[in-house]
């Protein structure tokens, strides 16, 4: 009686076992391709996400940046004051401006005069809501710098799923020949109503 009653507890645990190996082989696993992308990922104060467009001469793009700065060129024209600003965001996707980039490398050594991702307006939104709070719009654009950098052990950054994690990031820098900034809300507000 002990023999059958042994033999029926490891037959249990065999097909326990089974089931459990079976059952851990099929779960899914998440990968890259999976993973949440765009700035809906990342927490931002208040929710003010920087988007830029692209005019090329080829194409008109926007894409989602985790970090827009500006550089110089706030102050009278002719001062001095050329715009200057940076973008940065999580590399990949976003095969237009690679290429300008690429392009910029290539051609800049050699003594061509121009080439089609030469120059380009850029327009910067900082988006809340999906509306944009400011408004930036720079033209006779050239990327005047471009690294790829990994970030990593910071506290506050690129925070997904409660764990901290690298980063590899595209970097541009942009430098223009004018810029106009606006002011979305102020122009809502002060915009002629229609009477009743």
């Amino acid at each position: 009686m002990n023999t059958q009653k042994t033999t029926t507890a490891v037959a249990i645990a065999a097909m326990v076992t089974i089931a459990l190996v079976l059952g851990l082989s099929q779960s899914q696993t998440t990968s890259a391709a999976d993973a949440p992308k765009g700035n809906n990922v990342y927490v931002f104060a208040e929710g003010v996400t920087p988007v830029a467009t692209f005019q090329f001469r080829d194409a008109l793009v926007t894409y989602e940046f985790q970090a827009f700065t500006q550089l110089t060129g706030f102050g009278a024209a002719g001062r001095g004051n050329t715009p200057e600003f940076t973008l940065q965001k999580i590399a990949g996707n976003t095969p237009y401006l690679y290429e300008a980039v690429d392009q910029t490398h290539e051609f800049t050594t050699r003594a061509i005069l121009d080439f089609p991702y030469k120059e380009f307006s850029v327009t910067v939104n900082l988006m809340q809501a999906g509306q944009p709070v400011r408004t930036f719009d720079y033209s006779r654009c050239q990327i005047t710098g471009y690294k790829v950098v990994t970030e990593f052990d910071k506290e506050e950054g690129y925070v997904t799923g409660g764990k901290t994690g690298f980063a590899v990031m595209d970097q541009f820098t942009f430098t223009c020949g004018g810029y106009m900034p606006q002011n979305p809300a102020y122009e809502e507000m002060t915009k002629p109503k229609a009477p009743y």
